[in-house]
C-alpha cells in the first residue's frame, strides 16, 4: 500500500482496532472484575471475620485511597517505559495480591491488602486511555473508548456471575465461599500478562502487523490532531488547570455512582431473599443491556453537542430509576427499577472520556488524565463508606440507592452547564478554559 485514501483509512483503524481492543477490553474486564468482587466476599465474609458493614466497607474502599496516591506516577511510568511492559507489571502484581485477599483472616490484614492491591493496580485506566491517543485519531477516538468502555459492564456482568456462583462452592477444599472469589478473580490476570507481552506493540512505529505506509498515515492523522496548542512543562502544572478539576469533579459523579451500584447492588439483591447463584444472574443482567447498547451509543456521540446532551438524558434515566427504587414496594418492581438504572451508569463513561481526550495531547494528556483519573477514582472510596452508612441510618439496605441517585442528578447540572457554555474553537476543536499559564491560554472557551 504505497498511499492510504479515505476509505482505506477507515479500514487500517478497524484493523487496528481488532487488534489491540481485545486485549484493552480484556484488561479493563479484569480491572472491573478486580473491584467488585469485595461486593460478593462481604456476603460471607463480614460474618467470617466479624466485621460491621461500616467496617468492612472502609476496609474495601481503602483500595481507592491506594490507587489515588500512585496514579499519576504509574500513568507517567507508563509513557516512560512503553504501555507493553508496564501493563504487564500492573498486571502481575494486582492479580497476586488479589490472590493473596482470599487468605486475609483478620480486618486489619484485609485492610492493608486491599489498599496494596489499589497501588498495584495504579495507572491502568489512565494508561489506557492515554495508549488509545497514541493510536487513534480525534473521529475514531470516542469508537474506541466505547469499546474499552465494554470491558466495564462484562466485566461487572462476568464478575458478578462468578461472584455468585463461587459464593456456593462454600467449604469446597477447606476454603470458603469468600475466599474462593478472590483467589478465582485474581488468577486470570496472569494470564492475560503473556498475552500482552507477545502482541501488545507501544505505538504505532513498533507495530509489525502495520506496512510502513499505513504507520505514516497513522503519524500523518494524529499529528494533524496534535496541531492545537500544546502544554509541555512538569506535569505538576495540570493541578493548576481549572479544566483538570472541572473533569475530576464530573467523573467523581460518576464513579461515586458506579462503585456504590457495585459494591451494594449484591446487598439489596440478597435481601430479596435470593442464593449466592440467583443473586450473580440478577446482578448480571443489567450489565449485559449496558454492554449491549455500548455497542450501539458511539455512532451517535460524534460531536460535543450529542455526547453532552446524551450525557444528561441519560443520567436523568438513572437518577429518576434508583430514586424509584427507594420508594417501591414490590421487590420485582425494585429489581426493575434498579436494573433500568444500572446500564445507565456504564453509558457514562464514553460520553465522559470522549470531552479530555479532545483537549489535552502528548505528555501533558498522560499527567491530565491520570490526575482526573485520581481524583476522580475517590469516587469509589466515598461510595463504599457512604452507601453502608445510609443503610444503616435508613434502617433499610436500599435507601443507600438515594446516593447514585444523588450523584447523577449533579451529572445532569454539569452536563447542562457544559452545553450552555462550551464553545468550538476553529480548527483546534473544543477546549475548556483554565487559569494555566500564559503559554496555554489561546485554546480556552469556557466562560
Amino acid at each position: 500500500m504505497d498511499s492510504i485514501d479515505r476509505d482505506s483509512g477507515e479500514l487500517l483503524v478497524r484493523r487496528v482496532m481488532w487488534r489491540i481492543m481485545p486485549l484493552l477490553i480484556g484488561m479493563m474486564l479484569l480491572a472491573v472484575i478486580d473491584r467488585s468482587n469485595v461486593g460478593y466476599a462481604k456476603l460471607q465474609m463480614v460474618s467470617h471475620l466479624g466485621l460491621t458493614e461500616t467496617t468492612y466497607g472502609l476496609a474495601s474502599s481503602l483500595f481507592f485511597i491506594g490507587y489515588s496516591i500512585f496514579e499519576v506516577p504509574s500513568a507517567l511510568a507508563a509513557h516512560r517505559f512503553g504501555a507493553r511492559l508496564w501493563f504487564a507489571r500492573i498486571l502481575i502484581t494486582w492479580g497476586i495480591l488479589t490472590v493473596a485477599l482470599g487468605f486475609t483472616f483478620s480486618g486489619s490484614l484485609f485492610a492493608a491488602v486491599r489498599f496494596l492491591v489499589g497501588v498495584a493496580e495504579a495507572g491502568a485506566y489512565p494508561g489506557i486511555i492515554f495508549y488509545l491517543t497514541l493510536w487513534f485519531p480525534k473521529r475514531y477516538r470516542v469508537q474506541a473508548v466505547a469499546l474499552l468502555t465494554i470491558g466495564s459492564p462484562l466485566g461487572n456482568m462476568f464478575g458478578s456471575l462468578f461472584g455468585g456462583a463461587l459464593l456456593d462452592l462454600d467449604g469446597m477444599l477447606g476454603l470458603a465461599g469468600w475466599q474462593w472469589v478472590f483467589i478465582m478473580t485474581g488468577a486470570p490476570t496472569l494470564i492475560l500478562v503473556a498475552l500482552i507481552l507477545k502482541y501488545l506493540p507501544d505505538n504505532p512505529q513498533t507495530a509489525g502487523f502495520l506496512s510502513t505506509a499505513e504507520k505514516t498515515w497513522l503519524a500523518q492523522e494524529l499529528g494533524r490532531d496534535d496541531s492545537a496548542e500544546t502544554m509541555h512543562s512538569n506535569p505538576l502544572r495540570v493541578l493548576i488547570d481549572l479544566r483538570v478539576w472541572w473533569f475530576a469533579f464530573v467523573y467523581t459523579m460518576i464513579t461515586l455512582s458506579l462503585y456504590g451500584i457495585i459494591y451494594w447492588l449484591p446487598t439489596v439483591v440478597k435481601g430479596f431473599g435470593t442464593t449466592g447463584t440467583q443473586n450473580g444472574l440478577l446482578n448480571a443482567l443489567p450489565w449485559a443491556v449496558a454492554a449491549v447498547v455500548l455497542v450501539w451509543l458511539p455512532r451517535h456521540l460524534r460531536e460535543h453537542r450529542t455526547v453532552l446532551i446524551g450525557m444528561a438524558l441519560i443520567a436523568l434515566c438513572g437518577m429518576a430509576a434508583f430514586f424509584t427504587s427507594t420508594l417501591l414496594t414490590q421487590n420485582w418492581m425494585r429489581y426493575v427499577a434498579l436494573a433500568v438504572g444500572t446500564p445507565c451508569i456504564s453509558l457514562l463513561f464514553p460520553c465522559f472520556w470522549y470531552l479530555p481526550s479532545q483537549i489535552f495531547k502528548g505528555a501533558h494528556a498522560a499527567a491530565a488524565i491520570a490526575a482526573i483519573s485520581t481524583i476522580g477514582s475517590l469516587g469509589g472510596f466515598a461510595a463504599q463508606n457512604l452507601m453502608p452508612w445510609v443503610a444503616q441510618w435508613a434502617g433499610s439496605p436500599l435507601a443507600a440507592m438515594a446516593v447514585p441517585a444523588a450523584a447523577l442528578a449533579v451529572l445532569v447540572a454539569s452536563a447542562l452547564i457544559m452545553l450552555m457554555t462550551w464553545r468550538v474553537t476553529p480548527g483546534t476543536g473544543f477546549t475548556l478554559s483554565s487559569v494555566a499559564p500564559a503559554d496555554t491560554k489561546r485554546s480556552q472557551a469556557l466562560s
